[in-house]
């Protein structure tokens, strides 16, 4: 999610920096806090319309998953949630009209 993040930023024009991208190695030997990845934004004066940019994001983003509706596997007839383009049991791709 933070590179899909940074790539919004940085196709705005905005500067940015992964920090703690494998941290998740270190898991266990240092507090959990100091392994999760974290998006810097390199120009103070950037930050703000990064946090918009981010916030409009996250809003479209779950309006779009709230109109998606489940479909059935033609396949399996196995329900499967919106965001899968194909079927969790039988891996049969999602039927294009």
């Amino acid at each position: 999610m933070v590179g899909h993040f940074q790539s919004i930023l940085e196709s705005e024009g905005i500067r940015t920096e992964v920090r703690n991208e494998g941290g998740s190695s270190l898991a266990g030997e240092v507090p959990f806090t100091q392994v999760f990845p974290e998006l810097w934004v390199i120009e103070p004066e950037d930050t703000e319309r990064a946090k918009q940019l981010i916030e409009t994001y996250l809003a479209e983003d779950s309006r779009s998953s709230a109109t998606l509706k489940p479909w059935t596997c033609p396949n399996c007839a196995e329900t499967v949630t919106a965001e899968l383009a194909e079927c969790w049991n039988c891996g049969t791709p999602f039927p294009t009209p």
